[in-house]
């Protein structure tokens, strides 16, 4: 039973350095990514929409 235990501690530890590692990796990509775009967005031309109603 211990050793069921120790094994299962094992993993879920495992688990949870994995998910933040990866969480961790996801932001700062995301960040990076986000960074680039509003650099970016701003030499773009922005295409307007104008949205009429039908009253």
């Amino acid at each position: 039973m211990k050793s069921k235990l120790k094994k299962s501690n094992t993993m879920l530890i495992g688990a949870g350095i994995f998910l933040s590692v990866y969480l961790l990796i996801a932001i700062l990509f995301g960040t990076s990514l986000l960074s680039k775009a509003i650099a970016s967005g701003t030499s773009n031309s922005v295409t307007k929409v104008t949205i009429v109603k039908n009253w």
